[in-house]
């Protein structure tokens, strides 16, 4: 069992919060990977609220729609999606728009 688990003695060191908006204040990224309601009802507003700054997404579960990952960029955030290769030509459409 070592080998599955070193190199995890700060493991006891995580800050676990069960209040969203205090979890997500100033992060640098949010991971969306499983699909809780109280994820899927986040907008790309409440979380520009809830962090304070610009951040990056990354929605390992199909949970942002194009609608949504296209706000996150005009909001200024990095959006990755896992199987979800069209993220980049929303962006790359969305650049030669503003320009």
């Amino acid at each position: 069992m070592s080998r599955f688990f070193r190199n995890q003695d700060q493991l006891g060191e995580l800050d676990i919060n069960q209040d969203l908006a205090v979890a997500l204040k100033e992060v640098d990224a949010v991971i969306l990977a499983v699909r809780h309601r109280e994820y899927m009802e986040l907008t790309p507003d409440n979380m520009a609220e809830m962090t304070g700054r610009k951040a990056a997404v990354i929605d390992c579960f199909g949970i942002l729609d194009d609608n949504q990952i296209k706000k996150y960029f005009e909001l200024g955030w990095e959006v990755k999606g896992l199987g979800r290769g069209h993220i980049k030509r929303i962006k790359d459409q969305m650049k030669r728009n503003d320009g």
